[in-house]
């Protein structure tokens, strides 16, 4: 038989989860987390101009995972070479 966790218990568990998290949080260099945001966010953009609509949909359709598929297949890897290698510089091969 199961046992029931209680309302009371289940109310302490998320206090216990909440305390552990502000102690974790006040231990985080909250302005470099900032900063790789901002980095990211910038280069992010970059790379995105760089390449088309039709690119950008082809690169997440192959890049995304799905249920049926967790990993980039064989056969489509160099198109991903191809397409980050534009990202990155602008410019095809």
């Amino acid at each position: 038989m199961a046992k029931k966790k209680s309302k009371a218990n289940q109310a302490g568990a998320a206090v216990g989860l909440a305390a552990k998290a502000w102690e974790y949080g006040r231990k985080v260099d909250w302005p470099a987390v900032w900063m790789r945001a901002r980095w990211l966010t910038h280069h992010t953009q970059r790379l995105y101009n760089n390449l088309t609509p039709a690119e950008r949909k082809e690169f997440l359709d192959i890049v995304v995972p799905t249920k049926s598929s967790k990993l980039v297949a064989k056969e489509d890897r160099a198109r991903v070479t191809e397409l980050v290698t534009k990202a990155f510089t602008g410019n095809q091969k």
